[in-house]
């Protein structure tokens, strides 16, 4: 018996382990276009000059017990959240190299595998003036941890996407461009 609890606790440590869940690459968002499209009309460029994390927001946010979440394909969150911000600034014609530089700061990055609600903040500010964006995201969970962590992965670009879109329709953002 102790043979068979030993080779059966052998092999469970060796087939247990963290998985990798791994978001998609971010894409545009129309919406985003179109909200940015009115400060392109307007003659505005902006370029995104930093991105960094708060001490408090993790570079690879876990989910449960059961591994962390590669939001970014191998990138770290500040990368991520830069090429997003680039990528709807291209899409709608805003971007410039030598446009008004924006610095932002992510202040919460936090999935909640169990509600199915990812949370990101974020403070955006340039020479101007800045403003702060908090969004919760809901999204399909699951009780097993593997499936809500897939979910959680996938849902990463559209909360990422959706806070992206606050930011943009906030009035103060179009004041400190």
């Amino acid at each position: 018996m102790r043979k068979f609890t030993g080779v059966a606790l052998t092999c469970a440590v060796l087939v247990s382990g963290c998985d990798s869940y791994i978001s998609q690459q971010y894409q545009a968002n129309p919406q985003n276009t179109i909200a940015l499209q009115s400060i392109a009309a307007s003659g505005r460029k902006a370029n995104v000059a930093s991105v960094r994390l708060a001490e408090n927001v993790p570079e690879r946010p876990t989910c449960r017990l059961a591994g962390p979440i590669d939001i970014g394909g191998g990138n770290d969150a500040a990368t991520v959240v830069q090429q997003a911000f680039l990528t709807e600034l291209l899409a709608a014609d805003v971007f410039k190299a030598k446009g008004t530089p924006i610095s932002i700061i992510v202040t919460k990055l936090e999935p909640d595998t169990f509600s199915g609600i990812w949370t990101i903040g974020m403070t955006v500010s340039t020479p101007k003036g800045s403003l702060d964006v908090q969004r919760a995201t809901k999204y399909s969970t699951s009780f097993s941890a593997v499936a809500a962590c897939n979910n959680t992965a996938t849902a990463f670009n559209q909360a990422l996407s959706l806070t992206i879109l606050d930011v943009v329709k906030n009035p103060k953002f179009r004041a400190i461009l």
